[in-house]
């Protein structure tokens, strides 16, 4: 009888500790759960033309998994040229400025809404897993165009959009030149490091919205990607604002034997050309022209895949001015 009550003790000292302290870690990751699901909400704005792109024609894509995205086409007048992809929750719009500097020095360049963003179709972004099937279907336009040499095709991403670049360019090695923007090492990091406050708990929450949506989170490793990548050029830039310091210091290290790095003072998670209005187009250009310059002696690809696309001539409107969106990723 003693020891029955003795148990019966313990007991209610154990539920006295034990629970508060579950449900505690339950409102944590709850709570960490609802901020995350947040990430997949954001505004679908169309995109404007800006009035000097009127040689742009409009392009809508489709990839293997049926999904329909648009965008533009700037056609190249040195064979060479780039497909542009960008960050979450954002548009074609916001890479018009890398576009500009690629497309005054002659380069193609693809600007399209990766999917379930902008005009593009697809019901949810998965940060870089299956948007590596919408990076697939632009180069495959680009390398079909009969003004561009196949094999000086590069390609460009922002934040998700350069995971899924990053990804693409590891398995297809007819991508002759990457340029990076604001990466993350690993989707799994890039979900979770903003919750590891309370650890596990939070970090866990935090992933919810992602395995609820079947994301292949241990699929998309930007920082063992990379490694497949070289001895192709590659060039990452970040700010020296952005969150995750720490991580993109193991980056950066991690490259610095064969890429092109740069971290740009006081700039935070994109907007580059304004941190860096003369620095940043000179880089990017100076990039550009030493990754995609002819090979002398060796004459241009004589391959034609074919396109996945139809295209018309976009018409010519007035930009919109709009505002990067602080929390794109």
């Amino acid at each position: 009888m003693a020891g029955l009550l003795k148990r019966i003790r313990w007991g209610r000292v154990l539920s006295v500790l034990v629970l508060p302290l579950l449900l505690v870690a339950l409102a944590l990751g709850g709570r960490a759960a609802w901020r995350s699901e947040q990430y997949f909400h954001y505004p679908r704005p169309a995109a404007v033309l800006p009035a000097d792109f009127g040689d742009a024609r409009e392009v809508t894509l489709r990839t293997d998994d049926g999904v329909e995205l648009r965008g533009w086409y700037l056609p190249s007048r040195n064979k060479a040229a780039w497909v542009l992809a960008h960050g979450l929750s954002q548009t074609r719009m916001d890479l018009v400025p890398e576009a500009r500097v690629l497309r005054d020095a002659g380069y193609g360049v693809l600007l399209f809404d990766l999917r379930a963003h902008g005009q593009s179709g697809g019901e949810t972004s998965t940060w870089g897993d299956k948007e590596r099937q919408d990076v697939r279907a632009a180069l495959a336009y680009v390398r079909a165009q009969p003004e561009v040499d196949p094999a000086r095709v590069g390609a460009l991403g922002f934040s998700i959009g350069s995971a899924a670049v990053a990804e693409v360019a590891a398995k297809d090695p007819q991508v002759a030149a990457v340029v990076l923007l604001s990466p993350f090492n690993t989707l799994w990091l890039a979900a979770a490091y903003d919750f590891r406050r309370f650890g596990v708990v939070t970090q866990t929450g935090a992933l919810v919205p992602f395995w609820r949506r079947g994301i292949a989170l241990d699929e998309v490793r930007t920082i063992d990607a990379v490694d497949h990548i070289k001895p192709r050029p590659v060039f990452i830039v970040a700010g020296t604002e952005e969150s995750g310091q720490p991580l993109m210091d193991e980056l950066f290290a991690h490259v610095s034997s064969y890429a092109q790095t740069w971290r740009i003072p006081g700039a935070s998670h994109g907007n580059f050309a304004a941190a860096a209005p003369t620095e940043y187009p000179r880089r990017l250009l100076e990039f550009a022209d030493k990754a995609l310059k002819p090979v002398e002696g060796v004459p241009p690809s004589v391959e034609t895949p074919v396109a996945p696309a139809v295209e018309k001539k976009a018409p010519a409107k007035k930009p919109s001015r709009r505002t990067k969106k602080a929390g794109a990723r």
